[in-house]
C-alpha cells in the first residue's frame, strides 16, 4: 500500500527555467519516488534570461503560485525544496583527496567528510587562479569519478577497513551571483534549501540509470535560455558544460520571420510538434496560417546554430571525440528536426540522438493516473528530487544566526563573512554611520560641530569575540550585535549663550555684564531652538549699544551723541549690537579720560571734575600671573605672549612640555588678554609691578 503524502515522508523539488516553474512533490519508495503532486507555472513576463534571474520578485513570484497551488492539493505547507541551477557562467575541476581513516568500519559520515574536503581543495584551488577582485564562485554540484581504498580504486567505500580512503571529484561552480538570486527568491516565498545541484547533473540522475552509465553518453537539457550538457563514462560524470542558446533561439527566429510578439511565438514553436497548419496574428493584427513545413524552413538558419553549439560543446566536453550516444530533456528539445541536426554534427546515426520524457523514467519514477508533464520538460525536476533522495542531510549544514537557523551548501570552508551574505544579512547593519557635523557661522567665524562616533558592529560564534574572517562549522551560532550609528550633532540657543544669559563687555578697560540674545539669520531666538545647519548665528546684546550705555553710565543719548565713543577702536553706529568680548571707549568729547570713572557721577557730563585723560586709543589691563598681580599698559589690546615682556622666566626651572593656563583652560600664545584674567605658567621668578611695553 503507497504511504500517504505528509511533512515527514515527501520531498519538494523545483526546476526555476527561463519560461516556466515546475514543482514535484514526491514519495520515496524503494530507491523511486511516487509523483504526489505536481505544478507547471509559466513566468508572466520575461524574468529570465539565459537561465540567469533578472527580476527577482518576478520569479519569486510564479515560484509561490506553484508552491500555494502544490500545498492546496496536498493539504499541508511545504518549507524544505530541493533546487539546481542551470550551467551558466560554469567552471569545473576535478580533484583527488586522499585521506587516513580511523581504523574501523567506514561509514557515510567518513565518506563524506572524504567528498567534502575534496570540494573544498578544488574551490581553494579555484580561488588562487581567479584574478583578484573576481567574484567568489558556489560549488553548485559535484559527481564521483572514482573513489579508492588504500591507493586501489573501488566502486564504494563503505563497509570496508583499511588504512587510506581517497576520492577523484569533479566539482562544478557557478558566480556567487547566480546561486544567491536563486535563495532570494526562496527566502520570499518563505522556502529553505534542501539540496542544491547543477540542472545537468539532476537531468542525468533521472534520464540514464547508472548502468548505463559505464557507456560513454552525453545528456543535454535543453531549456530555454540555456543548453546544459553532461558526459559520462566509466560509471561517473567526467564532465559538464553550457552554452547559452537554447529554445528562445528558435522562439526569437519566429518573432523575426512572421512578426508577432514573442508569447505567439512561442504557442508557435509548441504548436510545430503537431506537424499541422498554424494559425497566428501578426503585430498589424492580420491573421495568417502557415505550414509546418513552411515555419520550419523559415527558422532552419536557428535550429542549424544551436544544433552546431550543441554539438560543438559536447565534443570539446568529450576530448574531441563524439560520444557513443545523446540524450536530450527538455521542452527546448522537442522543435523537430533538431536531434537529427544534432546526429549530423556528430557524425552520429540518426537513432543515436534521442529525447528522453517521462515515459522513459519507469526505473526511478512511479506515476500514478495521467502524467499532468509527460514531455522531456519534466525530466529535470524529477532528477532535482533524486539528487535531494540520495543526498538526503549531506549537502546542507546547519549554523544559527541571531537565533534563526540557516541551511547552507556545504562545499566549503566557511567563515562569519560568507555565512552571513549567503543568508541575506543586511551589511549595512555592519558598519556604523558617523553622526552628521554641524555648521553654521557664529558671529561672523564658521564653527563645525562634529557628530557622534559610531560604535561597530559586534559578533558573537559560540559566545565567544570574533570577526568577519573566524571560520564556522555545522551547528555554531553566530551573533551579530548591529553597529550603532553615531549621533547627529545638534546645538541650541541656550548652549551658545553664557549660563547667566549676559555677556561680558569693557567699559574703558572694566568689565560689565550686558544682557544678550541670539539671532539666526537675523531672527530672534528662543533658548531652546536648535541651530539648523549652514544658519548664520549671532550672539549679541539685547539693547543697542547707546541705549545700554545710557543706562549704564546714567547719561542721555542727547549726551552720549556729544561724546567720542568707540567699540573696538573704530567708530560704531549708536544702533550696533555689542558682543561678548567687545571694548568699549567713551569719554566726553574733547576731554581726555585719564583716571577718569564712568561709574562716577561727576564724570557724567562733561566739564564737571574731569580727570586727565590718556593717549587716545591707550588703555591698561591688570592680570594675575602665578598668584600675582601684573599691570599691562601702552597697548589697546593685548595677547598672552605680551606677559613675557613683563617676567623674568627662569628656563631651568621649567621642564617640558610647559603648559599655559588661562582661567584654568588650555591656552595658546594668541589667546586675547582680558582685565581680571588669571593665567598660570609652568615655574616662574617673577617680579611683580607695572611695566609698560
Amino acid at each position: 500500500m503507497a504511504l500517504k503524502a505528509s511533512p515527514e515522508n515527501t520531498i519538494f523539488a523545483l526546476d526555476i527555467g527561463t519560461r516556466s516553474v515546475i514543482g514535484l512533490v514526491a514519495v520515496p519508495e524503494d530507491g523511486r519516488l511516487r509523483i504526489a503532486a505536481q505544478r507547471l507555472v509559466e513566468h508572466r513576463r520575461r524574468t529570465m534570461l539565459d537561465g540567469q534571474i533578472h527580476d527577482i520578485p518576478g520569479v519569486a513570484e510564479a515560484v509561490r503560485m506553484v508552491k500555494n497551488e502544490l500545498e492546496e492539493e496536498l493539504g499541508f505547507s511545504l518549507r524544505y525544496v530541493a533546487i539546481a541551477a542551470a550551467g551558466r557562467s560554469l567552471i569545473t575541476r576535478s580533484c583527488h583527496m586522499e585521506q587516513e581513516t580511523g581504523g574501523g568500519e567506514i561509514d557515510r559520515y567518513e565518506v563524506n567528510a572524504l567528498e567534502l574536503a575534496a570540494i573544498q581543495q578544488a574551490h581553494r584551488e579555484l580561488a588562487s587562479e581567479l584574478p583578484p577582485g573576481t567574484q567568489d564562485f558556489i560549488c553548485v554540484g559535484y559527481s564521483i569519478v572514482s573513489y579508492y581504498l588504500d591507493g586501489y580504486p573501488i566502486s564504494s567505500l563503505i563497509g570496508h577497513r583499511g588504512k587510506t580512503i581517497g576520492a577523484d571529484v569533479l566539482a562544478t561552480f557557478l558566480p556567487g551571483s547566480v546561486v544567491n538570486s536563486l535563495y532570494a527568491v526562496l527566502q520570499r516565498v518563505e522556502l529553505e534549501p534542501l539540496s542544491l545541484t547543477l540542472e545537468p547533473i539532476a537531468a542525468i540522475e533521472a534520464a540514464i540509470p547508472e548502468n548505463y552509465r559505464l557507456l560513454n553518453l552525453a545528456l543535454v537539457d535543453i531549456g530555454a535560455g540555456t543548453s546544459d550538457i553532461a558526459i559520462t563514462r566509466d560509471g561517473s560524470i567526467i564532465a559538464c558544460g553550457m552554452v547559452p542558446v537554447a529554445g528562445d533561439e528558435i522562439t526569437e527566429e519566429i518573432v523575426q520571420t512572421c512578426l508577432v510578439d514573442f508569447d505567439t511565438a512561442e504557442r508557435m514553436k509548441r504548436e510545430l510538434v503537431r506537424g499541422e497548419d498554424i494559425h497566428y496574428t501578426d503585430i498589424v493584427g492580420m491573421e495568417n496560417t502557415v505550414s509546418c513545413q513552411e515555419l520550419l524552413a523559415r527558422i532552419d538558419p536557428a535550429l542549424e546554430k544551436l544544433a552546431r553549439e550543441i554539438s560543438t560543446q559536447i565534443l570539446a566536453q568529450n576530448g574531441g571525440r563524439p560520444p557513443r550516444s545523446v540524450f536530450c530533456v527538455g521542452g527546448g528539445g522537442q522543435v523537430p528536426g533538431l536531434t537529427e541536426k544534432i546526429a549530423r554534427h556528430l557524425e552520429l546515426e540518426k537513432n543515436r540522438v534521442v529525447l528522453r520524457d517521462r515515459r522513459n523514467l519507469g526505473q526511478v519514477l512511479i506515476v500514478e493516473g495521467d502524467d499532468k508533464i509527460p514531455g522531456p520538460e519534466g525530466v529535470t525536476v524529477a532528477g532535482i528530487a533524486l539528487v535531494a533522495l540520495r543526498k538526503l542531510g549531506h549537502d546542507f549544514i546547519h549554523i544559527m544566526v541571531n537565533g534563526v537557523e540557516h541551511r547552507l551548501f556545504n562545499t566549503r570552508e566557511f567563515t562569519v563573512g560568507n555565512v552571513l551574505a549567503l543568508t541575506g544579512f543586511n551589511p549595512r547593519l555592519l558598519i556604523g554611520q558617523n553622526g552628521k557635523n554641524l555648521s553654521f557661522t557664529l558671529n561672523g567665524k564658521r564653527q563645525v560641530i562634529y557628530g557622534g562616533l559610531s560604535k561597530p558592529a559586534r559578533i558573537l560564534v559560540n559566545e565567544r569575540e570574533a570577526n568577519m574572517q573566524t571560520r564556522v562549522c555545522h551547528g555554531d551560532r553566530i551573533v551579530v550585535h548591529p553597529a550603532v550609528n553615531g549621533t547627529d550633532a545638534r546645538v541650541t540657543v541656550a548652549d551658545l549663550l553664557p549660563p547667566p544669559g549676559t555677556i561680558t563687555v569693557y567699559v574703558n578697560g572694566r568689565p560689565a555684564e550686558i544682557a544678550a540674545q541670539c539671532l539666526i539669520n537675523g531672527q530672534v531666538a528662543q533658548p531652546h531652538r536648535e541651530i539648523p545647519h549652514g544658519s548664520e548665528v549671532e550672539i549679541c546684546s539685547v539693547k543697542p549699544l547707546f541705549e545700554w550705555l545710557a543706562e549704564h553710565l546714567s547719561a542721555s543719548p542727547a549726551q552720549l551723541g556729544t561724546w567720542g565713543v568707540l567699540v573696538n577702536g573704530r567708530v560704531a553706529s549708536p544702533a550696533c549690537r555689542l558682543h561678548g568680548g567687545d571694548r568699549i571707549d567713551c569719554h566726553p568729547e574733547g576731554e581726555g579720560k585719564g583716571n577718569w570713572d564712568p561709574e562716577s557721577p561727576a564724570s557724567i557730563c562733561p566739564g564737571q571734575n574731569t580727570p586727565p585723560a590718556l593717549k587716545h586709543g591707550e588703555e591698561s589691563i591688570t592680570v594675575t600671573v602665578n598668584g600675582s598681580p601684573l599691570t599691562l599698559t601702552g597697548r589697546s589690546s593685548y595677547i598672552f605672549i605680551d606677559i613675557f615682556n613683563y617676567i623674568d622666566l627662569d628656563l631651568r626651572e621649567l621642564a617640558p612640555p610647559i603648559r599655559l593656563i588661562l582661567n584654568g583652560r588650555e591656552a595658546s600664545f594668541t589667546d586675547e588678554l582680558h582685565n581680571g584674567d588669571t593665567i598660570e605658567i609652568g615655574r616662574l621668578n617673577f617680579k611683580p609691578g607695572s611695566h609698560s611695553l
